[in-house]
């Protein structure tokens, strides 16, 4: 369950998942400059002291209902254009709040919140991440790509190749503005690539039947893998070859 750094909003968290057998609590917070001081009006030190306070209470909230199974992400909102010194520094502080372990599962989550630069500048930036950060051994290390240069899936498989353990996503690309990484697609890619992204596709056209009929959004005709026209040819050259087998 996704939370803001506020405290009422925290302890609302856990009374909705009071019960739950196992959760995850999914803390986000703005890093980059332009929220820093423009948002919320804090110097470097105030930003990581909101984390880390919020982090406090998350882990204090957890060891009061031992009943669940609890899983901590922590989230620089805005990291992709958060300077990567001060991106690691904030995770560093978090990690160091939660004290990562096998009882305490714990995810950084690096998200591109609005996809500022081209895949490899965000890999280069995940590399860094991963190169530096103490307790990498001890937490999993997520990407959050959005699509806004139409490149989520490329900014996806970079970072997962820069060294990122998981990717979070939408099916078919549904999100924000023009949507998230979509999962479809990056799955399918990696099986066509001989790798199990352990995701299900056998029944393709059911899954889109459901997700259109959930979302009510349609999907597209030409999108990847999944489209009406994905395996259909139309040029006269294309279909010569198709009829030889080829």
């Amino acid at each position: 369950m996704l939370t803001q750094a506020r405290d009422p909003l925290i302890l609302r968290t856990f009374e909705a998942l009071r019960g739950a057998r196992r959760a995850t609590v999914h803390l986000y917070n703005a890093t980059a400059p332009l929220f820093r001081e423009l948002v919320f009006g804090m110097d470097k030190a105030e930003v990581i002291a909101l984390a880390t306070r919020a982090t406090r209470l998350i882990r204090q909230q957890c060891e009061q209902q031992p009943e669940t199974r609890w899983q901590y992400e922590y989230s620089p909102e805005t990291f992709c254009f958060t300077e990567p010194e001060f991106a690691l520094e904030i995770c560093e502080a978090v990690a160091d709040v939660w004290q990562p372990c096998a009882e305490r599962p714990m995810i950084v989550n690096l998200p591109a919140t609005v996809e500022v630069n081209t895949p490899n500048v965000y890999a280069d930036q995940i590399e860094y991440f991963c190169r530096h950060f103490s307790r990498r051994g001890e937490v999993c290390i997520s990407v959050h790509p959005h699509n806004d240069r139409g490149t989520g899936v490329a900014s996806a498989e970079l970072a997962v190749m820069a060294g990122a353990d998981r990717v979070e996503g939408c099916l078919f690309g549904n999100g924000e503005r023009t949507g998230n990484v979509c999962l479809v697609t990056l799955a399918m890619n990696l099986y066509s690539q001989g790798i199990d992204p352990e995701l299900r596709f056998e029944q393709m056209n059911r899954v889109v039947e459901v997700v259109e009929n959930c979302n009510q959004i349609p999907v597209h005709p030409r999108h990847p893998w999944a489209g009406s026209l994905a395996y259909t040819a139309f040029s006269g050259s294309h279909q010569d070859a198709i009829k030889k087998r080829v």
